[in-house]
């Protein structure tokens, strides 16, 4: 892809932008989102992980810890749908994939149940339908069939304080850094999901810190683990060097064993020859004695 075509998908990308000092816990986004893909009522369940999210609910209201002493922020939780995703990367069969209008889609007939995409993903966001025969993923899927009157998704449109809002993604960070410029007392002075893993769709500004909430560790973290490019580099990217040099490894690998093992037999003819060549004189030195014999 050029740069120039690249330049037009990012600025087609939609977003969302949720503002968690806005947020009341209201839960009228999962209703929405309930209403509008038809789910079934979310029955609890030992596999089920405990930020809400699950085969048959793509968003979810966290609650967490606020700023000051027994107060409390609640965060919403859905795909982020990466710039880059490493669910897409890591599907086997394509059935997943990265559209021009921000969304990361799924496609269920194309997938083969392997869960690579639950694995890959930083977020922990996929989720299996265990209880079902023939099972799929599930998440958030932030395309034209979530939408509502208005072209707003269901999950925004329902929001009452506009904690969470839904436009192009470029647009979106530029209010969230005017937002952040006006309240610099009241911001963490950083969007979510704006560089993080090579950026997100959805990105959050909070007054209180949301690496945990979101599973997207500090610089600190990242750094000490010695991926501390993913600040602003995304997981195929960054990968992509280790991939194009793995074949070249390969066959390095199997020179490397070839010369050993050429090495080992070279050593053991030489000391099967040098063994025959000791008892080659051996027998002639006895043969020349009994010779010699009266």
């Amino acid at each position: 892809m050029s740069e120039g075509s690249t330049s037009e998908t990012k600025s087609k990308a939609k977003a969302i932008l949720t503002d968690t000092t806005k947020c009341i816990g209201c839960e009228r986004c999962v209703q929405g989102c309930v209403k509008k893909n038809q789910l079934p009522a979310d029955l609890p369940a030992h596999f089920k992980a405990d930020d809400g999210l699950s085969s048959v609910r793509y968003t979810s209201s966290v609650e967490i810890d606020g700023r000051q002493e027994e107060t409390s922020r609640f965060v919403r939780r859905q795909c982020m749908h990466c710039v880059d995703p490493t669910c897409a990367a890591a599907c086997l069969v394509g059935a997943l994939s990265k559209r021009e209008d921000g969304s990361v889609r799924y496609i269920s007939s194309k997938c083969i149940g392997c869960r690579y995409c639950m694995l890959a993903c930083p977020f922990s966001i996929p989720r299996y339908e265990y209880d079902e025969i023939l099972p799929y993923i599930r998440k958030c899927k932030m395309d034209e069939t979530c939408r509502v009157e208005g072209g707003q998704p269901a999950c925004t449109a329902a929001c009452p304080t506009g904690a969470t809002l839904f436009g192009l993604r470029e647009e979106l960070i530029a209010e969230a850094k005017r937002r952040i410029a006006e309240r610099p007392e009241l911001y963490v002075d950083h969007i979510w999901g704006e560089h993080e893993f090579g950026g997100t769709s959805v990105i959050y500004i909070s007054d209180t810190p949301l690496h945990d909430v979101l599973h997207i560790p500090t610089p600190e973290e990242l750094a000490r683990r010695g991926v501390g490019r993913l600040t602003h580099e995304s997981v195929p990217h960054m990968m992509h060097g280790w991939v194009m040099v793995t074949p070249f490894q390969f066959l390095g690998g199997l020179a490397v064993l070839g010369g050993i093992a050429f090495l080992r037999r070279r050593s053991k003819v030489m000391a099967e020859q040098a063994a025959a060549s000791e008892r080659a004189h051996e027998s002639a030195s006895s043969a020349a004695k009994g010779e010699r014999a009266p």
